[in-house]
Order: C-alpha cells, then structure tokens, then sequence
C-alpha cells in the first residue's frame, strides 16, 4: 500500500495539468487517462476504465518518468492516486511541463540552439521506417483495391 497517510498526501503543493498519460495495470494493456493534478505525492486522473480502489497502477508521467501508484480514492470516472513513494517537488514540477503544445495545421517551433534538436531528429532518422506520407500510402492501396475489383468484374 502507499507509504503516506491520506493527510500526509494533502498536503502536497498540487498542480494542475489536464495531460493526457497512459496508466497500467496487471494484467491489461495500457490504458488513456487524463491526468488533472500532480503533486510530489499522487495524481488525479480521469478514466472510463474501472479501477479499485487500492489497485496498483503504473502511469507515465511525461518529463518526469513512470511511477508506481494506488487508487486511493474514486468519485465517478475521477480517481485520486497515491505514489508508492513520493516523487519529489523537482519530479512533480517536470511531469508534464515540457510537452509542446501544437494546434492542427501548425508545424512545430525549431528548438533552440543547443536543446538538443539535431539529436532528435538524428534519433527519428534512425527509427523512422515510414518515409513516405500516410495518405499517399492509402492512395495507393485505394488504386490497387480499385485495379483488382475491376479485374474481377472482367472475369
């Protein structure tokens, strides 16, 4: 169970989010939340999924790493989850404070000199199979759908 009481982890300095992570659990695959607050000691999340309370759950937390939590509380599809450990003041500042906010149809700002971004692109480079844009892909397969329906009506 969590290592601090339920007013011990109250008195945390919360922080609002409203970050999309991904939480889970044994023996499911991983499941979408919305993180709403994150504090040294816990996080509130909304999730459709059905959680228990006491139930041990792994969630991601962007810019500070994962950490092993409980549901210590439940009100509807919000739930209030206590860390194993604390994570620490710094940790709880990081969590979701550098994740780049991008409207649709936007490309993203260049980073910086020097933060690092000839190393990210180098790194997708690196890992990036899917060279040729998705909608021609589907354009493709579309024509070639289109080319053997029209064999198999001539047959």
């Amino acid at each position: 169970m969590p290592s601090t009481t339920h007013n011990e982890s109250r008195r945390a300095r919360r922080r609002t989010t409203r970050a999309v992570s991904t939480i889970r659990t044994s023996g499911s695959g991983p499941i979408d939340v919305m993180v709403l607050d994150v504090s040294a000691t816990g996080v509130q999340i909304v999730t459709p999924a059905q959680l228990s309370i006491g139930q041990e759950i792994s969630i991601g937390l962007a810019g500070a790493g994962a950490t092993r939590a409980f549901v210590a509380r439940r009100d509807g599809d919000r739930y209030g989850c206590a860390f194993d450990a604390p994570i620490g003041p710094e940790a709880a500042e990081r969590a979701f404070s550098n994740a780049p906010v991008i409207r649709l149809g936007q490309r993203a700002a260049a980073p910086a000199a020097g933060q690092g971004g000839a190393d990210l692109r180098e790194l997708y480079q690196q890992h990036s199979f899917w060279r040729v844009p998705i909608d021609a892909v589907l354009v493709m397969l579309g024509m070639i759908g289109l080319g053997v329906m029209g064999w198999l009506y001539l047959i």
